[in-house]
């Protein structure tokens, strides 16, 4: 990639070229010749007025051919009343006739000019003949003596004789192949290019679009030339605007301008211009680019971070909770339990006082075991053995029969195929993203059953857990979780976020009506490939 300066200095180089055709081009047409009808009559010169004739421009034009041609110039002259045309061996040597016969009338040589430019070299002529115009230039296509065609360009000046009657035409001859062909090279970049190119004025209009315009704005050529560049800003983008523009008006540069600029349908895109102004010729030159999606991945990606701050509040609020939930177990369950067991052993320290000491043995001894099998439901809970001690397969067969009897829902689950078993950090991943899954499908699924499975593929373990409930649309589920103003969706969302953490997967296959399959993938080595990126959530 060439660095941003050096693209801006080439297409200054390019459009500036282009400006100077264009110029040139404008001039050319109005030093056109009219036609004689509709020439309007020249004001007559002082001399006239006093019945004087013009001097003629060149009493010797041979002296002066002469002249020119010891200055390296390449002229012809057309002598109207001999109906001759002598051209300089100059001449005849670029255009390759200097060993072939060159026409020596006004008529053969027309016939070398392009056949679709001859009537276009005439009426320029015919203007300069009957007209007081003092030079014209002439650019055409010329049949050279090696049989091809290359752009010519002569600049014709008329001589007069004592009645002010045009006598003689004198003119140079100048190829301008190659630079016709890298003006049209030029144009077609110009034209061809992905930014919109410009030319306008200080009075705030298009002069001059490349078709870029056309293709990402909608409207017409005219439509947009017609009509001033305020007129296509958005409202809240007006003032910036205006105040780039008296910037621009004073000649200073203006680069990456975002404004919002409307299309023909209504819509408005984001458009960064970067505009050079040209104050002596009144003109500005702007590169335009469309970033509508730079803007809206830039405002995705803000929503994005917010939505991660509000992530990381709410896992605070889920530990919060969750340390709670753990205070009141421990105070309302072990608590009691071991005031309970502490009571009887107090009561056996009186044995005279207990009518029968082998029942309250007894019955403290079941205390206790039903204490221990609290502390081994609230250790499982928090954080199962099993998990590290068996695997991730018999965790999650525990995981789902404890679901069963805790919220009435059938959970089967099946475990297919060997391999090895994750890391630690991934089976604890692993582990509670199921968990969280399943508590998804007891609040919102409706199922009466659900299934867990899992299977060991070639470097990878896929984990499917699926529901017969009611389903939901995915889409909105999803922008549900991207929402920042939203306070729902956060289960997939951290469930997405932890899979991309470690290169794994997650897909959402959902209908409304059709229940709910959720897949997740990870990666059978602790760490992920160099560079590999879990994707979003995908339907």
């Amino acid at each position: 990639m060439f660095p941003i300066w050096l693209d801006i200095v080439m297409m200054i180089l390019l459009v500036a070229g282009w400006l100077a055709w264009f110029r040139q081009r404008q001039a050319n047409q109005r030093n056109a010749a009219l036609p004689v009808d509709d020439r309007p009559e020249p004001n007559p010169s002082p001399q006239q007025e006093q019945g004087q004739q013009a001097p003629p421009l060149q009493k010797n034009p041979a002296r002066m051919i002469q002249g020119l041609e010891e200055l390296g110039a390449e002229l012809w002259e057309w002598d109207l009343g001999r109906k001759r045309v002598q051209v300089s061996p100059l001449i005849l040597e670029t255009s390759g006739y200097a060993d072939r016969r060159f026409p020596s009338t006004p008529e053969g040589l027309l016939k070398l000019v392009y056949p679709e430019d001859r009537s276009k070299v005439w009426c320029h002529c015919r203007g300069l003949l009957v007209g007081r115009q003092s030079e014209i230039t002439i650019k055409a296509r010329f049949l050279f003596g090696d049989d091809t065609y290359h752009w010519v360009q002569t600049r014709v000046i008329p001589r007069r004789d004592d009645t002010g009657r045009v006598s003689t035409l004198v003119g140079n001859f100048q190829d301008i192949t190659q630079r016709v062909a890298a003006e049209q090279e030029r144009d077609r970049l110009f034209n061809l290019s992905i930014d919109m190119l410009a030319v306008w004025g200080f009075d705030g209009k298009l002069q001059q679009l490349n078709p870029a315009w056309v293709r990402v704005l909608g409207w017409s050529r005219d439509e947009l030339m017609d009509r001033p560049l305020l007129f296509f800003v958005h409202p809240d983008d007006q003032d910036l605007t205006r105040e780039a523009l008296e910037a621009i008006y004073q000649g200073d540069p203006i680069d990456e301008l975002d404004m919002r600029f409307r299309c023909r349908n209504g819509s408005y895109l984001w458009l960064s211009w970067s505009s050079y102004p040209y104050p002596d010729r009144q003109v500005v030159f702007s590169v335009v680019k469309d970033i509508t999606h730079n803007k809206l991945a830039e405002r995705k990606l803000l929503d994005y971070q917010e939505r991660l701050r509000d992530l990381s509040s709410q896992l605070s609020l889920v530990e919060d909770r969750q340390r709670k939930i753990l205070a009141s177990a421990i105070h309302d369950g072990l608590a009691q339990q071991l005031f309970g067991i502490r009571a009887k052993v107090t009561l056996m320290k009186y044995p005279e006082k207990v009518p029968d000491l082998a029942a309250l043995v007894n019955e403290t001894l079941g205390i206790i075991d039903e204490t221990m099998g609290q502390a081994r439901n609230l250790s499982f809970e928090l954080f199962p053995p099993v998990l590290h001690e068996v695997g991730l397969g018999a965790a999650l067969s525990w995981l789902g029969h404890q679901f069963q009897e805790r919220t009435g829902i059938n959970c089967q689950v099946s475990v297919d195929g060997e391999g090895p078993e994750l890391g630690e950090d991934l089976r604890t991943m692993a582990f509670q993203s199921v968990r969280e899954l399943l508590a998804n499908i007891d609040k919102h699924s409706q199922a009466r059953e659900c299934a867990i499975s899992m299977n060991h593929l070639e470097g990878f373990l896929t984990i499917l857990v699926e529901d017969k409930g009611q389903g939901f649309h995915f889409h909105e589920a999803r922008d549900k979780a991207l929402d920042r103003d939203s306070r729902g969706g956060f289960g997939l969302f951290s469930i997405r976020e932890r899979m991309r953490s470690i290169g794994g997967r997650m897909l959402v296959d959902t209908q409304p009506g059709k229940g709910c399959r959720v897949f997740l993938t990870f990666l059978n080595d602790d760490q992920p490939p160099a560079g590999r990126d879990g994707s979003l959530m995908e339907n």
